[in-house]
């Protein structure tokens, strides 16, 4: 018989411990889960006499990767922006709570790893030790902030079902945002993108289980794109003069207790590409960026970072990290 996609659901909680799984402590609403797992098999390619190439494939290492994409909510989009950057400050009494989320530059500068809860009907997989090596958010006038993530796992396992709880938190449409260009607002975004990534790697070790040793997190990195309405060459000069201005997207809506807040703030973004486009009735400008590592932009571990992303919420000191 088969079963229904839409009963599907993820869960995620923070690890204690890496790679030991936890049971699901918030719940993400995703239009997309693309959960892999990824079991390398060794050839015994030893010649036998035969005209064959392959006499047998020996188990090797196991991990996992799982993609997830949605709509933004400002509470649970702060999983995958701290288990992509690592270092989170959170301030406040009650709601709304501020987390200020930066590059972490202390200890080993690992980030947090997290169990990933995956319920399709059948019954729950776990990704446990789940470390995100993206986060892309698209933002534009007529849509609502979206996002697109990807995490590298162990190997999944069997789990009970949780039961999954949602907040009133709703999603936020992309024309609420506010865009400010080298210290100035700007009227004329018709779309773009943001993209933080960093690389995880296996560590396979000899030590007798098939799982990596270790997933170990590497450098963070930001780009994106921006198409303009083309007013005057303000934007173009940005990127000919080299000027790396800064750079904020500010969605914030609701006020009080309910006020919920995604910034993305950029000290120094460089405008690697600037192209005319003329493909519809009104000049637009295609602009690449990449997000400059600086000093301003950092988290209580200071160092460098290439942005710092503000979330408010009804979401308490050490939900995230």
């Amino acid at each position: 018989m088969p079963q229904p996609t839409f009963r599907s659901f993820l869960g995620i909680a923070k690890e204690s411990v890496f790679g030991t799984p936890v049971a699901a402590t918030a719940f993400i609403p995703v239009k997309s889960m693309k959960p892999k797992d990824k079991q390398d098999f060794l050839e015994d390619a030893g010649q036998r006499g035969s005209m064959v190439d392959s006499y047998n494939k020996i188990a090797g290492t196991l991990m996992s990767e799982y993609d997830f994409d949605g709509d933004v909510f400002p509470d649970t989009i702060g999983f995958p922006l701290a288990g992509v950057l690592g270092d989170v400050t959170t301030t406040g009494a009650s709601a709304p709570y501020t987390h200020a989320m930066a590059v972490l530059n202390t200890g080993t500068g690992q980030p947090p790893s997290y169990t990933l809860s995956d319920y399709y009907a059948i019954t729950t997989r776990q990704y446990a030790g789940a470390k995100i090596s993206e986060v892309g958010l698209k933002f534009s006038g007529d849509g609502l902030l979206t996002y697109s993530a990807k995490a590298v796992a162990l190997g999944s396992a069997t789990a009970s079902a949780p039961t999954p709880s949602y907040t009133a938190v709703t999603p936020l449409a992309g024309w609420v945002g506010a865009v400010t260009i080298g210290g100035s607002s700007n009227l004329t975004l018709i779309d773009g993108e943001c993209t933080i990534k960093r690389s995880v790697d296996a560590i396979n070790t000899v030590d007798s289980t098939q799982a990596p040793y270790a997933l170990w997190s590497g450098p963070v990195s930001v780009s994106g794109k921006l198409t303009l309405v083309m007013e005057d060459d303000t934007q173009l000069l940005n990127y000919l003069n080299n000027s790396q201005p800064a750079l904020d997207i500010n969605y914030a809506q609701g006020a009080g207790a309910s006020a919920v807040q995604v910034k993305l703030h950029m000290t120094k973004c460089a405008f690697t590409a600037a192209d005319i486009e003329r493909s519809k009735d009104y000049i637009a400008l295609s602009v690449d960026y990449e997000a400059v590592a600086n000093t301003t932009d950092v988290g209580g571990s200071g160092g460098y970072s290439p942005i710092k992303v503000t979330l408010q919420n009804a979401l308490a000191t050490g939900t995230y990290k």
